[in-house]
């Protein structure tokens, strides 16, 4: 279900902006299974976003990540502010961060094609 404009305003009051072109696929499409992977809706982002942060706030490169969902592995993946990128982190691999996609335009398109 898309999120509606008052859902995302309160998301960005206690998280910050959400990058814009995931705020467009939340406002239009919602949430949901793109390829193989969960996306976040609005509804889950927020405690998402509360549990990432309790569970990674020491990790340096969190302060340029906007987590957007998890994996099949539970690895929690999202978009790198500085460079627009799909980037995962791997569980229990000291932090190691994967390239998912060059960016969410080409991941939402690649899962839609799939």
């Amino acid at each position: 279900m898309p999120a509606a404009e008052g859902a995302l305003s309160s998301f960005e009051k206690e998280f910050g902006p959400i990058p814009e072109d995931f705020r467009w696929f939340l406002a239009s499409c919602g949430g949901g299974v793109v390829g193989s992977e969960w996306v976040d809706g609005i509804e889950q982002l927020a405690g998402s976003h509360r549990k990432h942060l309790r569970e990674r706030s020491a990790d340096e490169w969190k302060a340029d990540f906007f987590l957007i969902g998890w994996d099949g592995a539970g690895n929690p993946f999202g978009i790198n502010r500085a460079t627009g990128k799909l980037v995962v982190e791997l569980e229990g691999s000291d932090g190691e961060v994967r390239l998912l996609s060059p960016s969410i335009e080409a991941f939402l398109l690649n899962g839609i094609i799939d």
